[in-house]
């Protein structure tokens, strides 16, 4: 079985350009289940138009949470 230890050193071992690609597709992948999980009724691929769908709707998240925790500062 392959574990998430041995997973992480593969991704030490492969070229700096390599494993920040691996690192951003992981984040992307991240973002669309995020975006799934908010939107049950929706079908999402993973293709251009839905990950540029669910990175609009993070990145609105994510300035709605800076807005309302900026209030309570």
């Amino acid at each position: 079985m392959y574990t998430e230890q041995q997973y992480e050193l593969e991704k030490l071992e492969m070229p700096k350009h390599e494993r920040m690609a691996q690192i951003r597709f992981e984040k992307v992948i991240d973002v669309l289940i995020a975006y799934k999980m908010q939107h049950p009724q929706k079908t999402i691929y993973l293709s251009e138009k839905c990950m540029g769908e669910a990175i609009s709707w993070y990145m609105k998240q994510i300035k709605t949470d800076l807005n309302t925790n900026g209030d309570n500062i």
